[in-house]
């Protein structure tokens, strides 16, 4: 049974990163909704779309520092809003994980209605 949570947040993961990567920052409610409309039965799927966005996005800004256009585009940011690096990068985090977080919501309420109506 636990195994299955890991699995779900691995997929849910790549699922909101390729989305991300296709489609831009849409791609996490897009996703974060279908993923709540899916598994709305599930405990805390809302909080599990949040993790999974967080991860996500993780690994994208991994995959813009291996191509060195992270530093760059955080210094660049951090100067222009007067953050802090590393509080931009956790803003940018908790951004998708909010995105995600209130579209799994929606997804579940409504996946939850469509569910009783069968």
């Amino acid at each position: 049974m636990m195994q299955r949570g890991w699995v779900l947040l691995a997929t849910s993961g790549l699922a909101i990163a390729i989305a991300t990567w296709l489609v831009g920052w849409w791609g996490v409610p897009l996703c974060a909704f279908v993923i709540g409309a899916w598994q709305h039965r599930r405990v805390a799927i809302e909080w599990t779309s949040a993790l999974a966005a967080m991860i996500a996005w993780i690994l994208l800004l991994e995959v813009d520092a291996i191509g060195g256009r992270l530093n760059v585009l955080v210094r660049t940011l951090s100067g222009v809003m007067g953050l802090s690096s590393m509080v931009l990068i956790v803003v940018t985090l908790l951004f998708a994980a909010l995105l995600a977080w209130s579209a799994a919501v929606v997804g579940a309420t409504v996946g939850g209605f469509a569910g009783d109506s069968r």
